[in-house]
């Protein structure tokens, strides 16, 4: 580059000016620099493009490993939910039942307690030969209804008792037989239905 101080004359007043002049080699150096400069900023665009290229690849792999672990847990949430109205149905099935089943325990022990109320009142005057046909057969079927229709006795009852009873209630009539036997140093009474009309 080549410069020279060139007296200029303009309007009667003149005064110093510099003048610059390039050579080709200068010109080549400046289109050299302006190149480079361009190159750099394409290498940075390209390096910008492959790195927001790149978080774009990143954020679309994050978001459908996002979405399959939400789609997994809205079905497991769903499966869980069925599993729990499931587990529900069964919880409140189970409970009728064991409602129904606690009220049936109730009833029969209430008719246990007054069958043996009853069999503790008949039973002295059934083993002293003392009670009647109808009291016999009452008692026949209060043994039956006991569980195990049995009954265990400490002494040996009479002998006369071990036959069939008939108990009659309105138009029903119910035949039960009395068997004894003994078993472990207790006399056992088992009571049979053998017929019901």
């Amino acid at each position: 580059m080549v410069t020279a101080n060139r007296p200029l004359r303009q309007s009667a007043r003149a005064h110093n000016e510099w003048v610059v002049t390039y050579t080709q080699r200068d010109l080549d150096a400046i289109r050299e620099q302006i190149e480079q400069t361009q190159a750099m900023k394409r290498r940075w665009l390209v390096m910008l493009l492959i790195i927001a290229l790149v978080m774009l690849g990143g954020t679309i792999a994050l978001l459908s490993t996002t979405y399959a672990l939400y789609s997994a847990s809205k079905s497991d949430r769903q499966r869980l939910n069925q599993a729990n109205a499931t587990l529900q149905s069964l919880a409140n099935q189970t409970q009728q039942q064991l409602d129904a089943r606690a009220a049936k325990d109730a009833s029969d022990a209430r008719a246990r307690a007054d069958a043996q109320a009853k069999l503790d009142s008949i039973l002295p005057s059934v083993l002293n030969s003392a009670a009647g046909g109808g009291e016999v057969a009452n008692f026949a079927r209060l043994v039956y209804n006991l569980p195990g229709s049995r009954i265990e006795l400490s002494s040996k009852p009479p002998d006369t008792l071990f036959r069939n009873w008939k108990v009659t209630s309105g138009s029903s009539a119910e035949v039960y037989a009395l068997v004894g036997g003994f078993s472990g140093g207790k006399w056992i009474i088992y009571s049979n239905l053998i017929s019901r009309r």
